[in-house]
């Protein structure tokens, strides 16, 4: 394995027990994560005695996909996010990704998958193609993404939502290319304890794919094709 280093980012009681946020660790001589999780415990006792009280069961992500222990590390310079098990027992239940044309999620396959011990609301928000817009009908909505990079961005956007609020699992989907009024654009799901955390957390994260995720939005309406960027919208036409 080539030399440099990789940061370990760390949360809850593992960040606690480190007393820090990141720890860096050299990657040579590792062949796997797991190798870099027993380095970093080795050289900060307190790390140690956090992973010994979660028996080691931690989730690993790198470049917002999970891992396995027995993984190779990403290259120097990478970043691997270690969750010790979530506030409401067990690690968040996570999923995501893109929904092509012709492709629909069954909402009660994900209600009951988000579901289990301690949740006591499951919220839904599915966006729909909203006609007219600005006084024009909308003839649809077209939305361009990165295959490579899209899919895990969605995913990525739940887990975090889900560690940061203590979630018992949360799920984001978006549909791509071609989508017409009265159609589905995005399904986001959280679930939770208690409804109003629930609404709160479904709110924030709802946003974040608004504003965060790589999907790029293009409607047609009036005979023009306006792009969204950022707050604004563009239309290449005369």
């Amino acid at each position: 394995m080539a030399g440099g280093t990789v940061r370990l980012r760390l949360y809850g009681i593992l960040a606690a027990g480190a007393g820090s946020r990141e720890v860096e660790v050299p990657l040579e001589g590792c062949e796997t994560i797991e190798c870099l999780l027993r380095r970093a415990a080795r050289d900060a006792p307190g790390l140690a005695r956090a992973l010994e009280a979660v028996g080691w069961e931690v989730n690993l992500i790198v470049d917002g996909r999970p891992r396995r222990p027995s993984d190779q590390p990403p290259g120097p310079g990478g970043v691997v996010l270690v969750l010790p098990p979530a506030s409401g027992g067990g690690a968040p239940r996570v999923e995501g990704g893109i929904l092509r044309p012709g492709e629909e999620l069954d909402l009660d396959g994900l209600v009951s998958r988000l579901s289990g011990p301690g949740v006591g609301a499951v919220a839904v928000f599915v966006g729909v193609v909203r006609s007219p817009e600005r006084g024009e009908e909308v003839e649809y909505l077209e939305y361009d993404y990165d295959e490579g990079l899209t899919p895990g961005w969605l995913e990525r956007l739940a887990r975090e939502e889900a560690e940061r609020r203590g979630l018992a699992g949360a799920a984001v989907y978006h549909y791509v290319g071609r989508r017409r009024p009265g159609e589905r654009t995005m399904i986001v799901a959280v679930a939770a304890g208690h409804r109003r955390e629930a609404f709160e957390a479904l709110a924030a994260l709802v946003d974040r794919v608004k504003f965060e995720a790589p999907i790029w939005k293009a409607e047609k309406r009036g005979g023009r094709l306006y792009f969204h960027v950022g707050e604004r919208e563009v239309s290449l036409e005369g």
